[in-house]
């Protein structure tokens, strides 16, 4: 595994993390821990969950791996989203429909679908990121976060005096090394204005507008992390539809290395897009399957691909 160093930071990591969010919920506990263990084995050092991740289970499920590897991964948390006040049940419906994968992801579409079952936005305050990052500490076992992110926040709230010296007591206090923005761009760029901010986590972009803009806006060294590779607008199925639409468009792909079908095209080139768009940030993934780690520990060992955007782009674009 190669590793990057994050700008404006000592921090060295891999330039791929393991994306959390469905660690306890599709996932389960057993397969989760083995899955962590694997990543890690593979040279994965950064690691990104949030107390709402998982139906509430996340955190927990996490500490056991994070007590015994603190030393050698990077851990980023978040405060600002809780899950759903029926979280009970959702986490019952996943509990027993997890045994049958294709039922599974058929409860998690449906679960995204209701608004009453997604994750709640917590207006912010001083007083709730206090609590907020004591409880992740506690329910991860240990003293400290190498990032504490605000979770999909208003910007209006950003710059907010009480939010601000809550965020420098957490830093001066040990409690978290890096204060991170993830949410919306609009969230970020008013959070470059703040110093205390020194890194900005956003969706992936595969038409090539938030990242830039965020890049365009920073004046000084900072951490990016993007996530959602294939998610946002549906990336990676307009891509796959593309390049059944254009048979020369698949086989340019193809002669490239990017695969042979449509769906290894897809999942290939987007994340090489990635890793080529964010040389010295993090590409977040869940890696929860072997075949999906495996692929994605190779893409991240290889140097970045400077024809991905450029052929990702094109493809998107055709008619």
């Amino acid at each position: 595994m190669r590793t990057i160093v994050i700008p404006g930071t000592d921090i060295r990591t891999s330039p791929i993390g393991l994306g959390c969010a469905s660690l306890g919920s599709r996932i389960s506990p057993t397969l989760g821990r083995r899955m962590l263990e694997a990543a890690f084995e593979g040279g994965v050092t950064w690691y990104d969950v949030a107390p709402s991740y998982g139906a509430g289970r996340a955190e927990e499920i996490l500490a056991p791996f994070v007590a015994a590897h603190r030393d050698d991964l990077f851990l980023c948390s978040k405060a600002g989203l809780v899950p759903p006040k029926n979280n009970g049940l959702m986490r019952l419906a996943y509990d027993l429909g997890r045994p049958l994968v294709s039922v599974a992801r058929g409860l998690s579409r449906r679960f995204r679908s209701i608004k009453a079952t997604r994750n709640r936005r917590v207006a912010l305050s001083g007083e709730f990121l206090e609590a907020s990052i004591a409880s992740s500490l506690k329910r991860l076992r240990t003293d400290h976060l190498d990032v504490f992110a605000l979770h999909d926040p208003d910007p209006a709230d950003l710059d907010r005096d009480d939010v601000i010296r809550a965020l420098e007591r957490i830093l001066a206090r040990g409690d978290a090394c890096h204060i991170s923005m993830a949410g919306s761009l609009n969230a970020a760029l008013s959070a470059v204005a703040l110093p205390v901010f020194t890194f900005f986590q956003i969706a992936d972009d595969p038409d090539g507008r938030q990242l830039p803009a965020l890049n365009e806006a920073l004046d000084r060294p900072a951490g990016r992390i993007i996530h959602s590779v294939f998610g946002v607008g549906g990336a990676r199925d307009r891509m796959i539809n593309r390049l059944r639409k254009y048979p020369a468009l698949a086989a340019e792909a193809t002669a490239a290395g990017y695969g042979e079908r449509p769906e290894e095209i897809a999942t290939t080139l987007l994340m090489r897009r990635a890793f080529a768009v964010n040389p010295e940030g993090v590409v977040l993934s869940s890696m929860f399957s072997a075949g999906h780690l495996a692929h994605n520990l190779r893409l991240a060992s290889e140097p970045p691909d400077p024809a991905a955007p450029q052929l990702a782009e094109r493809i998107l674009s055709a008619p």
